[in-house]
C-alpha cells in the first residue's frame, strides 16, 4: 500500500513536469495566432529629418515618421532585408518633395507623401508588397 502511494506521488509529479512544456507550447501558438488576428505586420521606420529650404535659405526643419504595412504573406523578411535601400530611396525622394511642396506656413499633406513614395517602394520591392502610412509629419520653424 505504501509502495502504491509513493508510485502515485511520483507519477503525478512527473506528469506535472511533462504537462508544463506542453502548456507553454500551446500558449505560444495561441499568442502567434492572436498576433495574426490583430492585423498585418508593420515596420516603423526611423524618422526622416531634413532642412526646409525656401528661396535658398533654411526656414525650418521637417521630421517625418513613416510606417510600412506588409501586404503579402511572408514578405516581412524580404522587406526587412531591403530596408536600407528603401530608406535611401525615401530620403532622396523626401528631400526633393520638401524642396517642391513643403512650406513653413502649411501642414504636410500625408496623402501627397504617400503618393510620392509609393512608386519608389514599388520599384524597390515590387508592386503591392507594402503600403506606406505617414504616422507623423512635423514642420519646425527656425
Amino acid at each position: 500500500m505504501r509502495l502504491l502511494a509513493i508510485f502515485l506521488a511520483i507519477l503525478f509529479t512527473f506528469s506535472g513536469f511533462v504537462a508544463q512544456p506542453l502548456q507553454a507550447a500551446s500558449q505560444q501558438q495561441e499568442e502567434t495566432e492572436a498576433q495574426q488576428e490583430f492585423g498585418k505586420p508593420k515596420i516603423e521606420m526611423k524618422p526622416f529629418n531634413m532642412a526646409l529650404l525656401e528661396r535658398g535659405r533654411v526656414r525650418g526643419k521637417v521630421t517625418i515618421y513613416l510606417v510600412l504595412v506588409i501586404e503579402q504573406d511572408g514578405g516581412h523578411e524580404f522587406v526587412r532585408t531591403r530596408l536600407p535601400q528603401l530608406r535611401a530611396d525615401f530620403n532622396s525622394a523626401l528631400t526633393v518633395l520638401a524642396r517642391q511642396r513643403f512650406s513653413i506656413s502649411r501642414p504636410i499633406d500625408p496623402d501627397i507623401v504617400k503618393a510620392y513614395l509609393t512608386p519608389y517602394a514599388d520599384r524597390r520591392l515590387g508592386g503591392g508588397v507594402i503600403s506606406i502610412y505617414v504616422k507623423q509629419a512635423l514642420v519646425e520653424p527656425d
